[in-house]
């Protein structure tokens, strides 16, 4: 291996730019080269990374991983190409980081899983709740056992993405693979799975599309293997972002609000102190520590595999009109 990680981008879209600065912040990673079907695609991304410039351009990710040495690359292309590039880039011997929602379809996601096993190499998800202090802390707290069992769990996120996502292949069932449930909605399902640490057993759902083909608002409730029960909301036609999480155990409870702050109380209703730890790292910053054999990811492609195996059945359920069992 050179000594820097030597990666390839698949997609300069939108998302792009973000993880070209976390990669170069690291000091151990070279963006080697870029693939994406639109030129205009890239004079976005090197205007708004001018450093990119001269970075080596290709039209389609083939010709890419033919012609340039990279030790991996990064998935950043609309939701449906996810599962041919992914198996495709592990099938060359090339580590792979992914952003959500991992790929289009449960049985898709246990292929990949079952490749990158074989393969040896990473393959990590671009899922940054699980790098923040805040949600490190609560998960680390339920695993001590301080919440005691967990009874119930209420999550909402609200965005634009309605307005903003207008036009786009985002609305676009065939390119996205879902809606609001399978895009930003997936950060939503995935940090509730991580942080309780339970699993899901039967959810039901309720949609609105206004008139598109993907969901755009959700109404759901679950339940969990040990009786807990959740709601979650996931609401795509909001004014602006805003996002909070309550998690009540039988030992005390986490109410974590829109401005960052956490309040964690015991059994009596009492304020416990909250120290975060101090952590540095993102899903970039992991993938390039992984490939160099320092550490092992904290977004594994299972936590993708189960928030995909609830999303399916929230689908499921939205269509039928009741709940259903997770399979």
């Amino acid at each position: 291996m050179s000594k820097k990680v030597r990666l390839g981008f698949i997609g300069a879209g939108g998302v792009a730019a973000g993880h070209f600065n976390r990669l170069m912040a690291t000091g151990k990673a070279e963006i080697a080269a870029l693939a994406d079907p639109a030129p205009e695609a890239l004079a976005r991304f090197q205007k708004r990374c001018p450093d990119s410039r001269g970075i080596p351009f290709f039209p389609d990710y083939e010709s890419m991983i033919g012609s340039v040495d990279l030790d991996g690359v990064l998935v950043l292309s609309p939701h449906a190409c996810h599962f041919e590039q992914i198996m495709t880039c592990l099938g060359q011997g090339l580590h792979v980081l992914s952003e959500k929602p991992f790929v289009c379809g449960s049985r898709n996601a246990r292929k990949a899983i079952d490749r990158a096993r074989k393969s040896g190499k990473v393959l990590s998800l671009s899922f940054q709740r699980h790098y923040e202090p805040v949600f490190r802390y609560m998960r680390e707290t339920i695993r001590r056992g301080a919440l005691g069992e967990i009874q119930f769990v209420q999550a909402m996120q609200a965005q634009e993405w309605l307005r903003l996502t207008e036009g786009t292949w985002r609305q676009s069932l065939e390119i996205s693979g879902g809606g609001q449930l399978n895009d930003s909605g997936s950060h939503l399902i995935d940090i509730v799975l991580w942080v309780t640490g339970v699993p899901v057993v039967e959810v039901f759902a309720q949609s609105e599309y206004f008139g598109r083909e993907v969901d755009i608002n959700s109404a759901i409730t679950m339940k969990f293997a040990n009786g807990a029960l959740a709601n979650l909301s996931v609401i795509g036609n909001a004014p602006a972002w805003h996002e909070d999480h309550t998690i009540v155990g039988a030992s005390g409870a986490f109410y974590l609000r829109q401005d960052g702050s956490l309040l964690q109380q015991d059994a009596k209703g009492r304020t416990k102190t909250v120290r975060l730890p101090k952590h540095t790292q993102n899903p970039d910053s992991n993938f390039v520590q992984c490939i160099l054999g320092r550490a092992v990811t904290d977004t594994p492609p299972e936590c993708g595999l189960e928030t995909l195996r609830v999303t399916e059945a929230l689908w499921q359920s939205a269509r039928l009109g009741r709940p259903v069992k997770l399979k």
